[in-house]
C-alpha cells in the first residue's frame, strides 16, 4: 500500500510519505532493482513474468538465443535481474502423428512449427528419438520401450512408437497476435511484481500513456517507487516516466532507434544505486543518431535523456526525467536522475523500517517517536550521508511528532539531497 498523501485520512495502516522542496533554490539509493519488459514472441508461456538470469535458457523458454531478442540482449549490458513476459495470446500448439505415435509443442505458438521429430529403430529392439528445434538437436533419448520416454524442453509424447524409421515434422501451430489489451493485462500484472524500471519502446502514445499513468500511480497511491522508460514521450511531465530522444549505432553497424535504445538504459537506471548516469557509457555503441546543439538542448529543456558522443563513446548527456512543472514545493532537483534514485531509497528504506518494526509494535508516544527517530537516523540518514546521496544533516531536522488521530505519526525530514557534478565553469586569470 503506502503512497502519498494530502492530508492524514488514511484508512489502513502504512507509511504515506511525501516529498518536497522548501524553496526554489535548494538542492536536490535506490538498490539494485529489476527491470520488467514485455515482448512479443512465438514461443513460450505468455501472460506471465519469466525471471531472467545469466544461466536462462532462451532457445527452450523463448525460441530465441538472447542475441535474437535485442530488448533482452541490450538489457543484459547492464543487469540480468530481469522480468520477461510475453504479450502474446495463448496460440494453439504445433503437433505431429505417425501411426500411433504423437509428439506435441510444448507450447502455443507459430514457432513449434520449427520441431521436428526423428524416431529410429534399432535391431536391438531399442528406439531412438531425436528432437530438433530450428534445424538444430535439441534432445536425443535411447529408450527400450515407449514408458522410459521422457518430455523434454521442446515437446511431449503419447501414444506408442511406430513400427519403422519416421521424421514427424510439427504443424499447426499458431500465434495469438497481442493488443492493446495484452498491455493493459501486462499493466494490472505489475501490481504483483517487485520491480524497479519497465521499460517499452512503442510509437504508440496510447500505450505510452496507459504505463506512464501506471508509473505515476504506483508511486502516488501504492508507495512503489518504480520508473517507466520509454521513447519520445515527455508529455508524462513527471519524475516518474523517463523519455529516450535518439538512437546509437552498434559496434558492427547495427543501428538501433529510439524506441530500441531503451532498454539499455531502463537496465542501467535499474542497476544503479547513488551513482548519476549522466555521461554513463552505453556499452558496445560506436555512434549516435546525430543531432546539432540546439537539438540537444532543447530535447534536454523538454525532458529528454540524449545520447551523445563524446571522446569516442556514446553517453549519456544528462540523467534526467521527463518532469518539468516545477512550484515552490517541487523543484528542478525532481527532474534529476540520482536525486530521484536517493529519494526512492529514503522512502523505501523508511517505509520497510515503519512496516518491519514499529506498526503494532511500538506505543505512539513521545517514547515510541523517539525510538523511530534514532532508528531513523541510525539506519536511513546516516549511511547515506556518508555515501554522498544526502548532505550532513542536524537532528533537529528530524521532527517526529503525534498525528492528527492517536494512531498517527507525522515526520518531517529537512535533507539536502547532493547531484553529480555536470557543469564547470572556469575563469583563467592569467599573470
Amino acid at each position: 500500500m503506502g503512497g502519498i498523501w494530502e492530508t492524514q485520512n488514511k484508512v489502513r495502516p502504512d507509511a504515506y510519505i511525501n516529498f518536497e522542496s522548501n524553496s526554489l533554490n535548494t538542492m536536490g539509493l535506490d538498490s539494485n532493482g529489476a527491470l520488467a519488459i514485455p515482448v512479443v514472441l512465438n514461443w513460450g508461456e505468455v501472460g506471465k513474468f519469466i525471471k531472467l538470469s545469466t544461466n536462462t535458457k532462451f532457445k527452450s523458454l523463448f525460441g530465441k538465443s538472447l542475441a535474437e531478442i535485442l530488448p533482452v540482449r541490450e538489457a543484459f549490458k547492464a543487469t540480468s535481474n530481469i522480468y520477461l513476459y510475453n504479450l502474446n495470446g495463448v496460440g494453439e500448439k504445433a503437433k505431429a502423428t505417425v501411426e500411433e505415435f504423437t509428439v506435441t509443442a510444448a507450447y502455443g505458438g507459430s514457432d513449434g512449427n520449427k520441431i521436428h521429430v526423428t524416431v529410429t529403430v534399432g535391431l536391438d529392439n531399442t528406439a531412438t528419438i531425436k528432437t530438433f528445434f530450428d534445424a538444430m538437436q535439441v534432445d536425443s533419448q535411447k529408450v527400450e520401450s515407449f514408458e522410459e520416454l521422457k518430455v523434454n524442453d521442446y515437446v511431449e509424447f503419447s501414444g506408442s512408437f511406430p513400427n519403422t524409421d519416421v521424421t514427424l515434422t510439427l504443424a499447426g501451430g499458431t500465434t495469438v497476435a497481442a493488443t492493446n489489451e495484452s498491455i493493459s493485462e501486462f499493466a494490472s500484472a505489475l501490481d504483483a511484481l517487485d520491480f524497479k524500471t519497465v521499460a517499452y519502446g512503442t510509437d504508440d502514445n496510447t500505450i505510452k500513456s496507459l504505463l506512464a499513468l501506471k508509473a505515476k500511480e504506483f508511486r502516488e497511491q501504492a508507495g512503489k517507487r518504480v520508473t517507466f522508460v520509454t521513447n519520445n514521450y515527455n508529455a508524462a511531465d513527471h519524475e516518474s516516466t523517463v523519455s529516450v530522444k535518439n538512437g546509437v549505432t552498434l559496434d558492427g553497424g547495427e543501428v538501433l532507434t529510439a524506441k530500441e535504445a531503451v532498454y539499455w538504459f531502463a537496465a542501467v537506471f535499474a542497476a544503479s544505486t547513488v551513482n548519476s548516469l549522466t555521461y554513463a557509457t552505453y556499452p558496445g555503441a560506436i555512434a549516435v543518431e546525430t543531432m546539432t546543439n540546439d537539438e540537444i538542448i532543447q530535447a534536454l529543456k523538454e525532458g529528454h535523456i540524449v545520447y551523445s558522443f563524446n571522446n569516442n563513446e556514446v553517453v549519456v548527456e544528462q540523467d534526467i526525467n521527463t518532469f518539468r512543472s516545477f512550484t515552490p514545493a517541487k523543484n528542478q532537483d525532481f527532474r534529476k536522475g540520482k536525486i530521484d534514485r536517493g529519494m526512492s531509497i529514503i522512502e523505501n528504506n523508511t517505509r520497510h523500517i515503519f512496516r518491519k518494526y514499529f506498526i503494532g509494535k511500538v506505543n505512539n508516544n513521545g517514547d515510541g517517536r523517539d525510538l523511530f527517530k534514532q532508528q531513523i537516523m541510525k539506519s536511513v540518514l546516516d549511511p547515506y550521508v556518508r555515501l554522498g546521496v544526502i548532505n550532513p544533516y542536524l537532528p533537529e531536522d528530524v521532527v517526529i511528532e503525534q498525528g492528527d488521530e492517536k494512531d498517527a505519526v507525522f515526520a518531517v525530514l529537512g535533507l539536502e539531497f547532493i547531484d553529480a557534478m555536470e557543469k564547470l565553469y572556469m575563469r583563467v586569470e592569467c599573470k
